[in-house]
């Protein structure tokens, strides 16, 4: 989007807000957090001071760029377009950041702990969200140079505690998390549950599922809703706990009726097959009872995967169909 035509849309969005020109981004903040009934002590824990926050509304001191993007995800919003508003150090830094995410992304690991160590130095007294980054970046170098999955664990556990202090007292839910906070929680889940730390695991899925429940309004947690059922009743399937894996199931499955987004659908429907025909089993009524559900769900996993190209799913779905259920008529 040219810059002119986002200064236009920013201009309404003043005249909309009655936002003084010269303190449009501390008066964003404010508005926002006001509509969502947010205090100031909850949106900037972990982050400032609540003192500082008050500057920041009220046009008495900058923020810097990142800092800003923290807030804004905090406050449901995704900050499109944002770095256009940003002056030159902080439009350097968020480009440093988004080079260090290709580099390990491309698994360049010297180049980018070349520029983490840079990124470092540039921003080493500028806000908890620049050294939470760090962290992160150093946990998932040391994970492609083959370090031990427990220092990553403990790196990513680190990196969270920079802006979410109490998240291993499992008060997480008076925060308002960002994406990327979210994120980094997701990731140490899936490590957990990838190295079998099942009892960690438990706790960390336990966590976000709570924080979900009390922040259910939000609509960026409406949109991950499904990844996190999609990861949490897959380990909880494999732990043998099918009516908890179902409820989650079922859970995403109705945050995601609506949407257009159909990433986790076909996942979630074959861990519902797969909880279900597995709770018909222990009880003994496999032989006698209904398959119909089961079918039918397996088919609609089926035709998500499909529709992915995922192949080898649903080769293995359409195998399962055929032992189990003597179903041929899949395709």
């Amino acid at each position: 989007m040219p810059k002119d035509t986002y200064k236009d849309m920013h201009k309404d969005m003043e005249k909309d807000m009655d936002i003084d020109n010269n303190n449009n981004i501390g008066s964003a903040i404010q508005y926002f957090r006001e509509t969502y009934h947010i205090s100031q002590s909850k949106l900037c824990k972990g982050i400032c001071s609540v003192s500082t926050l008050s500057r920041i509304e009220a046009g008495e001191r900058d923020i810097d760029g990142f800092i800003l993007e923290t807030f804004l995800e905090r406050l449901g919003r995704i900050p499109y377009q944002y770095e256009l508003i940003l002056n030159d150090s902080d439009y350097e830094a968020y480009q440093s950041r988004m080079e260090i995410n290709k580099l390990i992304e491309d698994k360049a690991i010297d180049e980018a702990r070349r520029l983490v160590n840079e990124y470092d130095e540039l921003v080493s007294d500028k806000g908890t969200p620049h050294r939470q980054f760090v962290m992160v970046c150093n946990a998932r170098l040391n994970e492609l140079e083959g370090g031990k999955p427990e220092a990553t664990i403990d790196m990513l556990m680190e990196a969270i505690s920079c802006t979410v202090p109490d998240f291993n007292t499992d008060e997480i839910s008076e925060y308002f998390l960002s994406y990327s906070e979210f994120g980094i929680i997701l990731e140490i889940l899936q490590k957990l549950i990838l190295f079998k730390m099942t009892d960690r695991a438990h706790k960390t899925l336990n966590q976000i599922i709570d924080y979900m429940f009390w922040h259910s309004q939000m609509e960026h947690n409406v949109n991950i809703y499904p990844k996190v059922a999609a990861i949490g009743s897959r380990f909880l399937l494999e732990q043998n706990e099918l009516d908890r894996a179902l409820e989650l199931c079922n859970k995403g499955l109705e945050m995601n009726k609506g949407s257009r987004r159909m990433d986790y659908i076909g996942e979630l429907n074959l861990i519902k097959a797969q909880a279900t025909e597995g709770k018909f089993k222990a009880v003994g009524l496999w032989k006698s009872c209904d398959k119909g559900e089961c079918i039918n769900l397996y088919l609609k996993a089926y035709y998500s995967f499909k529709f992915f190209e995922e192949y080898i799913v649903t080769d293995m779905i359409k195998k399962h169909l055929q032992e189990e259920y003597q179903w041929e008529d899949i395709d």
